[in-house]
């Protein structure tokens, strides 16, 4: 468990690295000039400076992170903006976020005070933000219709997230999952302390995650506090793990309570 606890940019290669051991080489990181350029942009932008986290995760990713971006310049994504992507796994190229920048300043325009854009998504060009106070890296959000959708209370602290989901979705297996209610997700969280899970450090305000030591049962709520959805997952090579342990332990509790608490979409 020590990798998911460490709290790094090189923490979060090394945890997929664990379930995907190529990762450290598939990634591309940016150059110091690459990052410097950048830096001077968004300071006659914004008078902001790159956050440590943030320019340690262009030195590492800033060019290519492979099933963390989507790369909207193949086909079938439509007619888009260069610096279009989906951003809500990671970040999208240097070179990308380089002439958004660009084009801000040549617009006279930039992005809310002490943020900086480090995504833009979606047909109508959806920014996604990264809170900057006094050079450190706060929350992840995006913004609809002047309200604030806040993704993470960090930017490591996203990537182990999408780094928790990656980890589901690939190489678990699903054994619940349903939209609950607040009261529902809160009980279901509590259950997870009770019973020995351990919440996870970038587990927060936005999103409640949670794994036991080993590893076999991870349990992730997203949206926790406005609309959640929970999933119950385990090791895919050992699928029965549920009905197995019915009898003697805390997914039995998990079991039933999701029954009662699984509300129709």
């Amino acid at each position: 468990m020590s990798i998911m606890c460490d709290r790094s940019i090189e923490g979060f290669i090394q945890l997929i690295a664990r379930y995907r051991p190529n990762f450290p080489q598939e990634i591309q990181g940016a150059s110091v000039a690459q990052i410097d350029a950048f830096a001077e942009l968004v300071y006659q932008v914004s008078a902001l400076t790159l956050p440590l986290d943030y320019r340690n995760f262009l030195l590492r990713m800033g060019v290519a992170a492979p099933g963390f971006v989507v790369d909207t310049s193949q086909s079938g994504w439509g007619e888009r903006v260069p610096w279009c992507a989906f951003v809500e796994d990671a970040s999208p190229d240097l070179e990308s976020l380089y002439e958004y920048y660009s084009y801000q300043l040549e617009d006279g325009e930039s992005p809310p005070p002490q943020c900086l854009v480090v995504g833009v998504f979606g047909l109508h060009c959806q920014e996604v933000f990264l809170e900057c106070h006094k050079d450190l890296a706060g929350r992840v959000f995006s913004q609809i219709s002047n309200s604030k959708v806040f993704w993470s209370e960090s930017w490591v602290g996203h990537l182990y997230k999408q780094a928790f989901r990656y980890i589901i979705s690939n190489h678990m297996q699903i054994q619940a999952q349903s939209l609950i209610n607040r009261e529902a997700a809160s009980e279901l969280a509590e259950l997870a302390r009770i019973y020995g899970l351990q919440v996870m450090w970038f587990s927060d305000t936005f999103d409640f995650c949670a794994a036991s030591l080993d590893l076999e049962i991870l349990l992730y709520i997203s949206s926790y506090a406005t609309s959640p959805r929970f999933y119950l997952a385990g090791k895919k090579q050992s699928w029965s793990w549920i009905p197995n342990r019915r009898a003697s332990s805390a997914v039995a509790d998990f079991w039933q309570f999701l029954k009662r608490s699984e509300v129709n979409n």
